[in-house]
């Protein structure tokens, strides 16, 4: 299963993983269901290393800082990818 090869492969990374996870507290707006992956990339290695492996495998929605971002109620069946603050000074 796919979670199970996600969940041995996190142990490979620093970043971290959260399985069925509550987009509630990533938006300013205070709504959404869950997901079945959130991924908090902390380095560009990590987010690469995932995208490569996983990428072609799930759907995939990267997040911003959720300001203007309207979440849905229903199970995202995918990974949301949230970038950490070491991205702030990617160029």
């Amino acid at each position: 299963m796919l979670i199970e090869e996600i969940k041995e492969f996190s142990k490979e990374l620093n970043s971290k993983f959260y399985f069925d996870y509550d987009l509630k507290k990533l938006n300013w707006f205070n709504i959404g269901g869950k997901t079945k992956i959130y991924f908090r990339a902390e380095s560009l290695t990590d987010l690469v290393s995932f995208l490569k492996k996983f990428g072609k495998k799930l759907k995939i929605f990267i997040l911003g800082a959720g300001s203007n971002t309207l979440i849905s109620d229903e199970i995202f069946d995918g990974a949301v990818i949230k970038l950490s603050k070491s991205f702030s000074n990617v160029s």
